[in-house]
């Protein structure tokens, strides 16, 4: 056998090495020389985790070479969001940290920024909102919480987290697929999750509303109940029923992305883009998951783009009913506001018009009588009665053309009832005019609820079916 010279087996385990170690992520070209990442919230939160296990990641992975991590707290991501738009426009290598918290806030405080001033990069995790009562509670399941909502909804006290916040959107959206006005929600704000526990456990509301890591321990050591999650399906190694299977058609994820200043270039936007996408799937970032227990949902930047459209607008339509608030310029749907009440007008004059119509091929008008006051007081009197009792079971479309129906009844002539041939009665009495009632009724639902975004009752058996 030869034995090689030292300077050959040198350079032989040189090359070696060089082999071995070539695809190692520190010895990776970065994509970016430096990577500022704000966090607009105080160190410690959510918020700033996330942004500090980034730096973490993007330096040991090698894909940027210098990350900072700046905090900017205040008003629920709000200042931290208009200092954003104002200080990096523009600004290729700045990246803000927001979630489903900062869309809340944006309403509720009535920031002067907006969340569509900025450019979306990624959504990054999520974490699914629990339901949960004490162990004492006379409520099994979600089913018992609409009920008694339905029944008196202020005496089904929620507990959770800031005004406006996660919590507080999800106890609306559980309101108001149950039927209820959000607005009549009994929402009990806490600074904290652990004085939400305490007044969970102490009794002193009804349920409580938190992210499952924060109920986790206190539902494992069977001190409360876990009722629902807030995820679209059920979630490995959490044995916690779905909202939607117990007929409330409600999914909300506390999410949490990044997104780039405005007015930044297509090739920064790539650039950035394909950073996050390369962070997502790099061996350090699935273990940080690991680690926190961060559910991975992650959306490039187009996909994330298109989530934030519709979910701001979600989040702005019951934050707004929470409130109790109007309509914020420049805010909502304005086409929809003109719209849905030109409807509603149009289709009032049109339902007079088409009953007032006597039928064709009429030579002359024929004389005819009145109905007497007190038979059109007593229709007019069945018509309310009818509404008021069917308004919560069947909702506001369904009660409000039998209110119609009544007073159409009351006010026309016996003889224009009694003259019609049989088959002109089926035509109008029994299909036209509930037909164009209830028309007019959806129109008038719409309106409100859609162009003005005033809750009507949608109805509870309709909830329960959904």
């Amino acid at each position: 056998m030869l034995r090689r010279r030292p300077k050959e087996a040198l350079r032989t385990f040189a090359l070696s090495a060089v082999l071995l170690f070539a695809g190692h992520p520190v010895l990776a070209q970065p994509l970016l020389d430096r990577l500022l990442i704000i966090a607009p919230a105080a160190p410690g939160g959510g918020w700033d985790q996330t942004a500090r296990a980034m730096q973490h990641a993007l330096e040991r992975e090698g894909l940027v070479r210098v990350v900072e991590v700046q905090n900017v707290a205040g008003a629920a991501g709000t200042i931290g969001l208009a200092q954003f738009v104002d200080s990096y426009r523009g600004n290729g290598r700045a990246l803000l940290v927001s979630g489903l918290v900062m869309l809340g806030a944006i309403v509720w405080n009535d920031s002067p920024v907006s969340i569509e001033q900025v450019t979306p990069i990624a959504r990054l995790t999520g974490e699914y909102e629990v339901v949960a009562v004490a162990a004492a509670s006379p409520h099994r399941d979600m089913r018992s919480v609409a009920d008694a909502l339905r029944a008196r909804p202020g005496g089904v006290s929620w507990g959770g987290g800031s005004a406006g916040g996660t919590d507080h959107i999800l106890a609306g959206l559980i309101g108001a697929a149950a039927g209820i006005d959000p607005r009549r929600v009994n929402y009990i704000a806490f600074s904290g999750g652990g004085e939400a526990v305490a007044a969970l456990l102490g009794g002193n509301v009804t349920a409580g509303v938190s992210g499952y890591s924060e109920f986790a321990p206190h539902v494992e050591s069977g001190r409360l109940r876990a009722l629902a999650i807030s995820a679209g399906e059920r979630i490995p190694g959490i044995d916690v029923p779905t909202l939607r299977e117990q007929g409330l058609d409600v999914e909300l994820a506390n999410w949490r992305g990044v997104l780039a200043p405005p007015a930044i270039s297509r090739e920064n936007r790539t650039r950035l883009s394909e950073v996050i996408v390369r962070l997502v799937n790099s061996a350090t970032w699935r273990q940080t998951l690991i680690d926190r227990g961060w559910t991975d949902i992650h959306q490039d930047d187009q996909a994330f783009a298109r989530y934030l459209e519709t979910e701001r607008a979600r989040v702005w339509r019951i934050v707004t009913r929470l409130r109790g608030s109007p309509s914020q310029p420049g805010e909502g749907t304005p086409v929809a506001r003109l719209i849905f009440p030109a409807a509603v007008f149009g289709g009032a004059l049109l339902v007079m018009l088409l009953l007032g119509i006597r039928g064709p091929g009429r030579a002359r008008v024929q004389p005819v009588h009145h109905p007497t006051n007190g038979r059109a007081i007593a229709l007019v009197a069945i018509g309310l009665a009818a509404f008021v009792i069917l308004l919560e079971p069947l909702g506001f479309v369904v009660a409000a053309t039998m209110l119609f129906l009544a007073v159409t009844r009351a006010f026309r002539p016996r003889e224009a009832e009694g003259s019609t041939a049989t088959g002109r009665f089926w035509r109008r009495q029994v299909f036209s005019e509930p037909a164009l009632a209830a028309v007019f009724s959806a129109l008038v639902y719409l309106s409100f609820t859609r162009g003005l975004d005033l809750a009507l009752p949608a109805g509870a058996i309709w909830s329960w079916m959904r």
